[in-house]
This record gives structure tokens, C-alpha cells and sequence, in this order.
């Protein structure tokens, strides 16, 4: 039997200067998959074309896998939205 894994996105806390290199929850904000939903539905009229995430680091640990992605450089998300038809 196959357990489902929950992934969540980490995002540096810009006021705690998070760093690839100290991955303690408590300098990340939590983003998950739900509110990626929540955000593009709060978009009216618009739906989610492509995202693309460019992470610097992952941490597996039991059933939930953090991945990190940072603000600068290579690393980061872009959200592309288009129109409903």
C-alpha cells in the first residue's frame, strides 16, 4: 500500500534572513499546495497556466517532503496565469 506524501513549500522569512544553509522551519513560511489553489482561484476570471519552481533544497523526512525555494538568484516560483475562455 502506497502512503500519499505531503509536499510543502518553503519560503525564506525575509525578517528572520533565512539561508539555504540553516533550513530550521522556524525561518521558512509554509506554503502549501492548498493555498497555491485558494491564491489563483482568488483571481477572478483567470485560471493557472504553468508553474515554474526552481528549488535550492529538499529535506524528506517521514511522510511530508519540504522543498525550499528562495527569492534571489536562480531559485524561485513564477505563477503564470491566462484567461478563462
Amino acid at each position: 500500500m502506497s502512503e500519499e506524501k505531503k509536499v510543502t513549500f518553503m519560503l525564506p522569512d525575509q525578517q528572520k534572513q533565512a539561508s539555504i544553509a540553516d533550513t530550521t522551519s522556524e525561518k521558512y513560511l509554509e506554503f502549501l499546495p492548498d493555498e497555491l489553489t485558494e491564491l489563483v482561484n482568488s483571481f477572478n476570471g483567470f485560471e493557472l497556466d504553468t508553474i515554474e519552481l526552481h528549488v535550492t533544497g529538499a529535506l524528506d523526512s517521514g511522510g511530508a517532503t519540504k522543498l525550499f525555494v528562495d527569492f534571489s538568484g536562480e531559485a524561485g516560483m513564477k505563477f503564470t496565469l491566462k484567461k478563462k475562455n
